[in-house]
């Protein structure tokens, strides 16, 4: 621990905290840029471009002081090297090259990184654990409660955006992307959950559900599978948790036996009313747009070995049509762009949209669009923290595998897993820093608490 506790350097610090309950105001005002001032430029992705700037000042000028800014500096350094070297080749490679895209898209990407590391920093360096997690908690906290206050005002009043333009429905309040905010809602619920959870110790504390009631509201009005999915998981995980506590006797400031009824309650009740959501309903317009059956009825006409074959392989299609939403479509385009393309574009990937011929599309799952974009050397490089940190998680879990269970390390968990899962299935988390910056703040917590607990050495 470093004398590093200066009233400065305290200031700095808690900006960097309080930015992440702006996020919502942030994105509000971002959807006014692109709404009604017709702007592509917009208000967020300037300020979170100052943000990750600031993030990446504040550890290098502790270069000599602190080895881990150190080590974390020269990461970002090789990887600003291999983005240069990513745009030179393409530059005189890709048939379409949009210098302004690409800068902005390593930009998007690069975000993660960043500020996961100047977390992990903070975390390491500054103030006491006791204060940290105040200030993790009620940050996160705050942004979920304006989020779902948006949607729900919105809604109400009839000014909210919808999720879909044609036969599909769902509401992202005064949000423009839709993919993100749920994301950003599925990452943090269980952090609300917990939250909720270690707050409520009697019927008159029970207002701290209210942000986990909101988000699980947003979540079913946005009518994606993700919502509610992450909704269900979140709960369940939720209320396996607090029965692990309950047996083992921890947490005794918290009323378990009512948490656990809450839960089984919201789970009861979200169950219920899922045929009448709209993730239902639009689940049942995407397979007649995808010519998928829903009569269950035996066919009664006898079949032979080739067509029954043939069936199966349309039915396995419709169904990743289904569960990735047509995104398998652009998948295969980039494995062809990628099979067709130079042997410098194979090792240093292909840039923005790989090599597009008219529009740029993303394929928006985003490991395969970090890979495609900057090839086996980029996706090894950008991906080195997270799996240097998922090695030492999991250690720590094989070690300590009955705390695995807790209602905290079971959320915190939750909330990562969802992230890293939603980033393969629905994208928009990696190359989206309003969503990024709360996986990135919420593994670099996790990765610090298990730390500062553990005698493991990587």
């Amino acid at each position: 621990m470093l004398p590093l506790q200066k009233k400065n350097h305290e200031k700095i610090i808690l900006a960097f905290f309080y930015f992440i309950s702006l996020q919502p105001i942030i994105d509000v005002l971002t959807t006014f840029t692109i709404v009604q001032l017709h702007s592509s430029a917009t208000v967020g992705i300037v300020i979170r471009m100052i943000y990750m700037l600031a993030s990446l000042l504040f550890m290098a000028s502790f270069y000599k002081k602190v080895p881990f800014a150190k080590w974390a500096t020269i990461y970002v350094v090789i990887w600003g090297i291999f983005v240069l070297g990513n745009l030179g080749i393409n530059f005189s490679q890709k048939p379409n090259f949009a210098l302004f895209d690409e800068i902005k898209f390593f930009i998007k990407i690069s975000y993660f990184n960043i500020v996961l590391l100047n977390f992990i920093f903070i975390y390491k360096y500054f103030s006491n654990k006791d204060s940290l997690f105040k200030f993790f908690l009620r940050n996160i906290v705050w942004s979920a409660l304006i989020i779902g206050l948006v949607m729900l005002i919105s809604i109400l009043t009839g000014t909210s955006l919808k999720s879909y333009q044609w036969t599909k429905i769902g509401f992202t309040g005064w949000f423009f992307a839709g993919n993100e905010i749920g994301a950003i809602l599925a990452i943090i619920l269980p952090i609300v959950t917990y939250f909720a959870i270690i707050r409520t110790n009697n019927i008159q504390t029970s207002y701290y559900w209210i942000p986990v009631l909101l988000s699980g509201f947003s979540l079913i009005m946005l009518g994606t599978k993700v919502g509610l999915g992450a909704l269900f998981i979140t709960l369940f995980m939720g209320l396996l948790s607090v029965v692990v506590a309950m047996f083992r006797k921890k947490m005794p400031t918290a009323n378990l036996k009512l948490n656990a009824l809450v839960l089984f309650f919201l789970i009861v009740v979200i169950a219920i009313s899922t045929p009448f959501t709209p993730v239902y309903k639009n689940t049942y317009s995407h397979m007649e747009l995808i010519g998928m059956d829903t009569d269950k009825a035996d066919d009664p006409q006898p079949k032979t070995k080739e067509e029954k074959k043939k069936e199966k392989e349309k039915s396995k299609k419709q169904v990743e049509s289904l569960i990735l939403s047509s995104r398998d479509i652009y998948l295969n385009k980039y494995k062809k762009y990628y099979q067709s393309s130079p042997v410098s574009q194979k090792i240093m990937g292909m840039g923005y949209a790989g090599n597009y011929k008219k529009e740029a599309k993303m394929i928006e799952m985003d490991y395969f669009d970090i890979f495609y974009s900057t090839g086996p050397i980029g996706t090894i490089l950008y991906f080195f923290p997270l799996v240097f940190l998922f090695i030492y998680s999991a250690v720590w879990a094989l070690k300590h595998l009955a705390d695995v269970f807790l209602p905290k390390n079971t959320m915190l968990i939750s909330s990562i897993v969802l992230g890293l899962g939603i980033a393969n299935f629905a994208g928009h988390v990696y190359t989206a820093p309003a969503v990024s910056i709360y996986l990135a703040v919420i593994i670099a917590y996790f990765y610090y608490d298990i730390k500062s607990t553990s005698k493991i050495k990587i």
